[in-house]
Formats: C-alpha cells, sequence, structure tokens
C-alpha cells in the first residue's frame, strides 16, 4: 500500500481535530445557555489539577512528535519513546490529557462531559489509520497492536 506524504505525517489528525472543535464549540454554547455548572464551587483544585494535565500533555504531544521524526524520515514503524505505551501518543496528548485539562481549568461539567464523548469517536477515526499500518507492517504491527494501547498506556501487559 502506498502512503502519501501527508497521510504519513498528518494521518486523521485534521479530520479529528474539525470534530474535536465543533463538538467543543458546542459545548461550550450549552455551557453558557444551562449558566456554567461547576464541577467544584472553590475552582482552585481544579485549576491545579487542570494545568498538570496540560503540561503532561504538552510534553507528551513535543515528545512524541520528536520521536516520529524518525518514523517520517526511514518508514519505519514507531516503537520507542511514548509509542512504547501507546499506539497514537499524539491524538492521546489532545484527547486523554489537554483537553480533559481544559474542562478543568475551567471547571465545567459540560465541557468535561464532551470532552469524555471524544474518545469514542476518535477511537473510530484511528481504525482506518491503524488499518493502512497494518497493511504497511503486517505482523510486525499486529504485535505491537496487540501490546500498546490506543490512547490510555496498557501497563499490565509489560
Amino acid at each position: 500500500m502506498d502512503i502519501s506524504i501527508l497521510q504519513k505525517i498528518v494521518g486523521v489528525g485534521p479530520m479529528g481535530a474539525v470534530i474535536s472543535l465543533v463538538l467543543l464549540t458546542m459545548a461550550a454554547w450549552v455551557d453558557h445557555v444551562l449558566g456554567y455548572p461547576a464541577i467544584l464551587v472553590n475552582p482552585a483544585p481544579m485549576k491545579i489539577i487542570g494545568g498538570v494535565l496540560a503540561i503532561i500533555g504538552v510534553g507528551l504531544f513535543f515528545w512524541s512528535v520528536w520521536v516520529m521524526r524518525n518514523w517520517w524520515a526511514n518508514n519505519e514503524l514507531c516503537i520507542m519513546g511514548p509509542f512504547t505505551w501507546f499506539r497514537h501518543p499524539m491524538y492521546a496528548a489532545w484527547i486523554t490529557f489537554i483537553l480533559p485539562a481544559v474542562a478543568l481549568y475551567v471547571n465545567s461539567w459540560i465541557i468535561l462531559f464532551f470532552v469524555i464523548l471524544l474518545h469514542p469517536i476518535w477511537h473510530q477515526l484511528v481504525i482506518r489509520e491503524e488499518k493502512m499500518l497494518f497493511e504497511i507492517f503486517q505482523d510486525e504491527y499486529r504485535v505491537y497492536a496487540a501490546r500498546t494501547g490506543r490512547f490510555f498506556p496498557r501497563i499490565w501487559t509489560r
């Protein structure tokens, strides 16, 4: 299977980003209409947790991009660095850490609910990308996928 440079670099990211932004815009509107229902009356703990998650997410994203450049250059399956734990660490950085961090930082049940809804959507989006990777890397990818999680690490398979 031939893979274009664009598919290689961005995968399903742009489509997922558009869907995520539309849902988050809807969440912000619903949050406004409902009068901004807060998770906690005192938002300080949510801001701290959100800040920590954001730092972890941004770090994971840039670490993933740094490690992934070798695959982009050499057409190899990237299984090192954060790819040891996640099949899609760049997407995981956003949907598992950064976007929940935003919801917690703004202390919003509504936005947190919409962020949680993103996970099943992204699971469906990456199926196409995973099929493409399987066609390229065959059994190497099958073994890799069996021991790593998509968006959460599979620690118990180590």
